[in-house]
């Protein structure tokens, strides 16, 4: 049972090391990663991260005069000032044109060369694991792409009517600044909109499909490592997500065999993750205070050490129910 309580934290730089040496050490023996991503992934990219000071929320704050800047990625605001929410869009995609991949980026594909990574799920819109090779998951024309965008991509417009999907063009770009509709070309029953997902988005099938979560089930089940870089859990999107992992390890009976790791500079990271959860009982986290920038490379190095022959996927596991059957008991 995890006691929700503000602990005093020891020395930064102790508590990064341990946390670092204690998910190396997890590391040894695992040979197929899931990894999800945050905004604190892109930080050093150029791309600005939500909740943080000067970040998207009190951008979108200032701009529009709400009292909290969250509103404007809600899809009830999207719906009512949608030319002024794209112009928005337009400025984000702007800064994800210029943005360049970090040490954990490119990280991340080395631990995919070695054939270690089950699959890349990120919540940043920006595009930039596709930068540093990592080929993007599509239901039908790449199901065994390595990166799942779990909110879309912003590079990205997409017709909410047909869900066709085209790159935003230089003509495209100086009509959403100008706060014009763009039409769809191929349907030509709806405007086009930044294929992002927006809060309660009530278009959110041509954004991402529904059938992300049969793919993240399968992941978990192949999964022996979980990692959650960058990632701040103030939103409830990656609550949800940590909720549903673990309910996924827990159906299969592997909640203490697979480990978790939570990889974050803040010390309020993995607090934020606990009060989010109704029930603490049997969750065993490595939390590491450090930058994806600093672990994800370690790790990718650890990993490079590994015996081939601990690359072999481990043995299924057996639900509870399943080895009572095998065993003869009812």
């Amino acid at each position: 049972m995890v006691v929700l309580r503000k602990r005093k934290q020891p020395e930064p730089s102790a508590a990064q090391q341990d946390g670092l040496q204690k998910m190396l050490d997890a590391a040894a023996s695992a040979s197929s990663l899931l990894i999800f991503t945050g905004s604190g992934l892109s930080a050093t990219s150029g791309m600005s991260t939500f909740s943080t000071k000067g970040g998207l929320y009190e951008r979108a704050q200032k701009r529009f005069g709400v009292t909290d800047g969250k509103k404007l990625f809600t899809f009830s605001f999207f719906e009512k000032q949608r030319l002024e929410a794209m112009a928005f869009f337009a400025d984000i995609y702007a800064e994800a044109k210029r943005a360049k991949p970090s040490a954990g980026h490119r990280a991340l594909a080395a631990i995919a060369a070695m054939g270690k990574l089950q699959r890349h799920y990120t919540m940043n819109i920006d595009g930039l694991a596709e930068t540093v090779g990592l080929t993007t998951w599509h239901p039908d024309t790449n199901p065994s792409g390595q990166t799942l965008e779990m909110h879309g991509n912003i590079h990205e417009l997409v017709c909410p009517e047909c869900g066709d999907v085209t790159d935003v063009s230089s003509a495209q770009l100086r009509t959403i600044r100008a706060k014009r509709a763009l039409r769809c070309g191929h349907c030509g029953d709806a405007d086009l909109r930044c294929r992002v997902m927006l809060y309660d988005d009530g278009e959110a099938d041509v954004i991402t499909p529904e059938d992300v979560f049969d793919v993240l089930e399968e992941d978990v089940g192949a999964a022996d490592m979980i990692l959650w870089v960058g990632i701040s859990f103030q939103q409830s999107a990656s609550t949800a997500y940590f909720r549903r992992v673990r309910h996924f390890l827990q159906d299969a009976g592997r909640l203490q065999q697979c480990k978790q790791v939570v990889v974050n500079l803040s010390e309020d990271c993995l607090w934020n993750l606990l009060s989010s959860l109704s029930n603490t009982d049997d969750l065993h986290v490595i939390e590491v205070l450090a930058s994806s920038d600093e672990a994800l490379p370690k790790l990718a190095a650890r990993l490079a050490q590994t015996p081939a022959a601990a690359r072999q996927p481990p043995p299924p596991t057996l639900h509870p129910l399943d080895q009572a059957r095998e065993s003869g008991c009812s």
